[in-house]
């Protein structure tokens, strides 16, 4: 039976993590900004008050994510509905995006997931960071997502 590439993803997830933290919720989130910033960072402006806004965008994105990922504290939620519907919101825009830039999501997103479930060690087990982030693991390859731009 073939898994949908979402439930695997949260299959890595809880596997990775099976008990969640405040802690383990401040470093994703920070991991969350990581590459919302390296996405942007691919980003060519046409003019230069598109350059101005993705440069300072990007900073301040990269910045608060390793805030977010390098200290301490809680990070409440206001609404949890509201919350979790911008996730599904960013889930939903990041398909457009990449159907509009003529890009297979559905397969790149696939091939992600095949590597993240490379990052365990040997003994299917993870490997954290002191910020609890799951590092690569001796068996690690990273994506080939060639095929899907």
């Amino acid at each position: 039976m073939k898994i949908d590439s979402v439930q695997d993803c949260m299959n890595f997830f809880k596997k990775g993590f099976p008990e969640t933290s405040p802690k383990n919720f401040r470093t994703q989130l920070g991991i969350f900004f990581e590459e919302i910033g390296e996405t942007m960072g691919q980003l060519q402006a046409s003019s230069p008050e598109d350059e101005m806004l993705i440069t300072y965008l990007t900073a301040a994105i990269v910045q608060a994510g390793e805030h977010l990922k390098n200290s301490d504290g809680v990070i409440g939620i206001k609404d949890r509905v509201e919350f979790l519907d911008g996730l599904c919101d960013v889930m939903v825009t990041a398909v457009g995006a990449a159907r509009h830039a003529n890009m297979d999501i559905v397969g790149g997103f696939a091939e992600v997931n095949r590597s993240n479930n490379s990052k365990f060690d040997e003994n299917g087990e993870p490997i954290l960071d002191k910020n609890l982030k799951l590092i690569k693991g001796p068996n690690y390859s990273k994506p080939d997502l060639k095929i899907f731009v």
